[in-house]
């Protein structure tokens, strides 16, 4: 399950984000991990209620973790000593920014609103954190070359490119790299590597169009008070809701599908027994990967995997006619997994 990490300053709406993804679309309560609240959100995905419906089955979404971080929200007072202010999302798959974009006297802000300035402040602690950490590795690394241990020497040229471009306030998601340093950097879980979406937390009186944020990242707008009143509401009402207040888009959905795109995600779809389950698989993966999402051994003894888009399947009235039909694919492992392919994998223990 991929993890996604939701930052902001003080004011910003970032827990409010939080608590109405889980809230809307959550499966689980929110957790508790130190000062960190972690909860597990399904992926909205009409296909898979179509499917479900057809096949009379469960529906079972896949689904992403969301934690709602205390970092970047000390307002430049210092951490105590030995305190990694973002130890509860280092591990994340992505990160999402919350800016401020609108006007409430009830929180107060210093100066005027000005989601810019506030996303330059976040990504100032995301680059300072980096470097520190680039800095202290490039520091060990010379020390042990003085004393003639270099089995770190492939590691320093890389570090010290990053130090250069965080020197100059460059974050390192939009940085191509070769595999090798791609492999590297990871180990070192640096914070401007992760993917980035900027949410700018709006009311109805706000017009800004959010800035593209570069490379590695995308933005988008939502008016989180709006979407606490529907996310109150039971699930069947909320359409209606949002029809009559003028809310076309449906905007909890619009966050997490923009996780889904960023993280480079597609699904997939297997029908059960029981129920109709859908997969996230990163995109371009193969057969032979997906077997493995499903279950391991489903790899291990993969033979070949049976393969029809979703809207064929519908289309045909379920996997007996679509077989009848003819339009069931047989596929090999190294067949690329196309978003909403149906599959059903055939193996040997």
């Amino acid at each position: 399950m991929k993890l996604v990490g939701i930052l902001g300053l003080p004011g910003s709406g970032k827990t409010t984000l939080f608590e109405i993804l889980t809230q809307g679309a959550g499966v689980s309560a929110p957790g508790h991990g130190g000062r960190e609240h972690v909860g597990v959100v399904q992926v909205p995905d009409e296909r898979l209620d179509r499917l479900a419906a057809l096949f009379r089955k469960k529906g079972v979404h896949a689904r992403i973790q969301f934690v709602d971080s205390a970092a970047a929200g000390h307002e430049g007072r210092p951490a105590a000593k030995g305190t990694d202010l973002f130890a509860g999302v280092r591990n994340c798959d992505a990160l999402v920014v919350v800016v401020r974009d609108f006007e409430n006297p009830a929180v107060p802000v210093e100066g005027n609103v000005d989601p810019e300035r506030d996303l330059r402040a976040v990504e100032t602690e995301l680059v300072l954190n980096d470097l520190a950490i680039v800095e202290t590795r490039l520091e060990r690394i010379e020390r042990e070359f003085r004393v003639g241990k270099r089995q770190s020497e492939h590691e320093r040229a890389p570090l010290v490119r990053c130090r250069e471009l965080l020197e100059s306030e460059r974050p390192l998601r939009g940085e191509p790299l070769d595999a090798e340093t791609d492999r590297l950097l990871r180990g070192f879980q640096l914070l401007t590597r992760k993917p980035l979406l900027v949410v700018y937390n709006q009311d109805e009186r706000s017009q800004r169009a959010p800035r593209a944020p570069g490379p590695g990242a995308l933005a988008l707008a939502l008016r989180a008070q709006l979407e606490r009143e529907i996310v109150a509401l039971p699930p069947e009402e909320r359409a209606a809701f949002r029809a009559e207040l003028g809310a076309t888009e449906d905007g909890l959905s619009l966050v997490i599908h923009a996780c889904y795109r960023l993280l480079g995600l597609i699904s997939f779809f297997t029908v059960g027994s029981d129920e109709v389950r859908a997969w996230a698989l990163r995109g371009g993966a193969h057969a032979v990967e997906a077997a493995g999402e499903v279950h391991t051994d489903f790899a291990h003894g993969f033979i070949r995997a049976e393969v029809i888009g979703w809207r064929e399947l519908i289309e045909a009235g379920g996997t007996a006619a679509a077989r009848a039909k003819g339009i069931l694919r047989l596929e090999g492992r190294d067949y690329v997994v196309r978003d909403g392919d149906c599959i059903e994998i055939r193996f040997g223990r």
